[in-house]
């Protein structure tokens, strides 16, 4: 077994100190608190070391607090899509439009309310003398989009790159709960909102907060766990994605429906905000800052701590001389618009085509179910492929998924419920192996003294694109209709997604690796970091 080598930052100037340690990884595990000698390692912390899959279940502990964070920062980020046409009539903002009055009566209408155009007729338009109908506000159009979209964008990348910079010289732990705490204020604050501008504020703020969870939970987990076991740890993080989507669609349509106390939409962010307080000092109390991995082809880099600009600069040059980076992060870019194109929408396009549709329980399972089955299996078969086949086996994964998924999309939009929702759910099953798997390639593809910064500005770009992306939803509906504008940017750019990601498994194929003179602890696992950047411990 090679040596691992743990980086861990003293207590003064913020400098950085290596130690090795290869008999105490086989006794116990790298991330185990280590003296210098392993006999003089506290006995408590070796016997602690129960494993699942080969890690620690602490690890495994580590990872679930810090995706229940993420899932209910999922779930603030993603209630506004459920809830718009009650907050938009509430608060007023958006397009005005013929929207239903009376569901029951609509559903056996020979005129969908939808369909209608004109003021005049949709209040007077009647089944068996009982109106349906009313003029106001939709939830949709440029007002919404924006808010939902660029007003969330627009800082939650600029501060994921922040927090990305800060979690390579600072302690991880204590950056995230801050922020934890701090987008769950804003999501309990935004129940409390009346105007439209105070909404685009406090959804700023909470973007600002959400921002910090990805890039510094991206590069914990790669500090706790061997490359082994990464891409399940990564799938079980990214989980909280589809916890929190699915539990949006659950909290925003019944308990809107509930009317507590006449307020509607509003308590489903009051009851959003509670838990991620309860997270942060939970993530605080309980989680323990990892020591920082590096290889030993970084220890020869390393000289001491290295500036920001530094790290950015290098960062920078990796996105720009490298051609695999660039089709991936064209790949995930049409992928994540793919995502929030749809999720921004799928409620609107079934209240408008389908009204009375049992869209919360619908939307939670087949979300909550497709995306855990998916996430968890692609984590699993990229891990079996990469300890077969290298890191370059992963991306195949995203290739294969994306293809398959983008006609189950076709069939949500072209069957009507309950076809819709099966086809919904085999979607998620594939579709939603992929973000797990992304991360774990950039995770084993940047170095470690600048991967949080490097994750961070992969998210930057991808998160502006694709949380822009529905902003190019209202032009087209008003060309072509609203279903068929959801043909493009969901399967659509799904099956672009799957292009990008051939064209750069291609690319990886015909890069050229050396041959390594070692080998690993285990001949069929391929160090992080190295094989990438053709360290000499790669084995191919």
């Amino acid at each position: 077994m090679n040596n691992a080598v743990e980086v861990e930052p003293k207590s003064s100037g913020g400098r950085w100190s290596l130690k090795t340690s290869s008999s105490c990884m086989e006794e116990a595990s790298s991330l185990v608190p280590s003296s210098s000698d392993c006999e003089k390692t506290d006995q408590s912390e070796i016997a602690m070391v129960k494993t699942f899959q080969g890690a620690p279940l602490y690890h495994w502990y580590c990872t679930l607090i810090l995706m229940l964070c993420y899932g209910f920062g999922e779930l603030g980020h993603f209630l506004i899509g459920v809830t718009s046409r009650e907050m938009a009539q509430d608060v007023h903002f958006g397009d005005v439009g013929c929207v239903t009055y009376d569901v029951m009566v609509e559903t056996s209408a020979a005129v969908r309310c939808a369909e209608i155009k004109n003021s005049t007729w949709c209040g007077n338009i009647t089944q068996n003398g009982t109106r349906y109908c009313e003029w106001n506000y939709t939830g949709q159009g440029i007002e919404y989009q924006v808010l939902a979209g660029p007003v969330f964008i627009a800082i939650f990348t600029v501060m994921g790159l922040v927090n990305g910079i800060l979690g390579d010289r600072y302690n991880r732990i204590q950056i995230l709960s801050v922020n934890v705490m701090f987008y769950s204020v804003m999501t309990l604050s935004s129940g409390f909102a009346d105007v439209y501008w105070l909404l685009a504020l406090l959804r700023f703020g909470f973007g600002a907060g959400e921002s910090a969870c990805t890039p510094l939970t991206s590069s914990i987990v790669v500090d706790l766990f061997e490359p082994r076991v990464r891409g399940s740890a990564m799938s079980f993080f990214n989980w909280g994605i589809y916890f929190g989507y699915g539990l949006a669609f659950a909290i925003g349509n019944y308990l809107t429906d509930a009317n507590i106390l006449g307020m509607s939409w509003r308590w489903c962010y009051f009851f959003a905000g509670g838990p991620g307080m309860i997270m942060a000092v939970v993530l605080y109390a309980t989680v323990r800052e990892p020591q920082r991995r590096l290889n030993e082809t970084e220890i020869e880099k390393r000289a001491g701590e290295i500036s920001i600009g530094k790290r950015i600069w290098e960062t920078i040059k990796i996105f720009a001389t490298s051609p695999v980076i660039l089709m991936l992060l064209v790949g995930a870019c049409f992928r994540h618009s793919a995502s929030f194109c749809w999720s921004y929408n799928s409620q609107l396009y079934f209240d408008q085509y389908y009204p009375g549709t049992e869209v919360g329980l619908a939307m939670s399972l087949t979300s909550i179910i497709g995306g855990t089955v998916g996430i968890v299996t692609g984590g699993i078969l990229s891990d079996v492929l990469a300890s077969r086949y290298g890191v370059r086996a992963r991306l195949w994964v995203l290739v294969a998924s994306q293809t398959i998924a983008a006609p189950l999309a076709a069939g949500t939009l072209f069957f009507p419920p309950p076809y819709a929702f099966i086809c919904l759910l085999c979607a998620y099953l594939f579709a939603e192996m992929w973000f797990g798997v992304l991360f774990t390639v950039l995770v084993e593809f940047f170095p470690s003294k600048s991967r949080a910064t490097a994750i961070s500005m992969f998210i930057f770009i991808i998160n502006n694109v694709g949380g822009n992306a529905p902003l190019i939803v209202p032009p087209i509906i008003d060309q072509i209709g609203f279903r068929e504008a959801l043909y493009i940017v969901y399967p659509g750019f799904y099956l672009a997604g799957a292009v990008f990601f051939l064209i750069t498994q291609l690319l990886l194929l015909r890069h050229k690796f050396p041959q390594s003179s070692q080998t690993t602890s285990d001949e069929n696992i391929t160090d992080p970091d190295s094989e990438i950047f053709g360290s000499k411990r790669s084995k191919l």
